[in-house]
């Protein structure tokens, strides 16, 4: 013979089980906020690592909270956020140490070219187009884009009318971007370049910009085989590219 359940006996004992649940959540959130607010819990040291173009003080001014803060009330995501507002920086990882110390793991953006700011004024400038400086008065030995629209502050990014001109250079081997003087779009749009051994490249319009490139560093490799110096190398036409020692009379021959 089966024995009879109380219903309410039942359900009154859900009723405990839920109301010793929410009592012991509380009782752990309170604990939570209570020890994360403790001054057991505060920030005790912030360590930064991989910074070189800036200093330390110029990226704790921008961590968004000081030594001596709660622990809980730094937010990762919003410091990687602030961080990246810098013109220099194109990641950052934030690590939380319950011993109060914080880790900062800053990856920098590397310079590829120098846009003009001003007649005669350039500023250093990423692959992207990030504008990282402002017009620097001894500006470093890189590629000189010019024909496109000036850059802007620091932290801002180039029009897209530089775009194929930091494609063309990002797919440049290293040994071959390190030869150019200066990258540059001439009145008709299309895309030229000098050579610091004073040869002119002749890219043509924006398409097939990668065949280019690889057709280029092909060029320049033969040629310096050959200890020849000629005066134009035009790979407008990848299939077809031309070297010549004359001047030319138009931008496309």
């Amino acid at each position: 013979m089966e024995e009879a359940v109380d219903p309410e006996s039942g359900t009154s004992r859900t009723r405990r089980i839920v109301t010793i649940a929410a009592i012991t959540i509380a009782m752990v959130s309170a604990a939570y906020v209570l020890l994360g607010r403790s001054p057991l819990f505060d920030v005790e040291q912030v360590q930064i690592y991989g910074i070189h173009r800036m200093n330390v003080m110029e990226v704790e001014e921008h961590l968004g909270f000081r030594r001596g803060d709660p622990l809980l009330s730094v937010n990762s995501a919003e410091v990687r956020r602030n961080l990246e507002l810098l013109p220099w920086v194109h990641s950052a990882d934030i690590e939380r140490g319950w011993n109060g110390h914080i880790k900062i793991d800053v990856t920098e953006r590397r310079a590829i070219a120098l846009a003009m700011v001003a007649p005669q004024q350039w500023a250093l400038i990423d692959v992207t187009g990030r504008v990282l400086t402002r017009a620097l008065p001894y500006p470093p030995d890189l590629p000189r884009l010019s024909g496109v629209r000036a850059a802007g502050e620091p932290g801002s990014y180039m029009a897209s009318d530089s775009g194929a001109l930091l494609v063309v250079l990002a797919a440049l081997p290293f040994e071959v971007r390190q030869e150019f003087y200066s990258l540059r779009r001439d009145t008709s749009g299309e895309i030229e370049g000098s050579l610091k051994s004073g040869e002119e490249i002749v890219f043509g319009d924006d398409n097939k910009l990668s065949a280019k490139v690889i057709v280029l560093a092909a060029v320049l490799s033969h040629l310096r085989e050959q200890n020849r110096n000629d005066q134009f190398i035009d790979v407008s036409l990848p299939d077809e590219p031309r070297v010549r020692s004359e001047a030319r009379t138009t931008s496309t021959p």
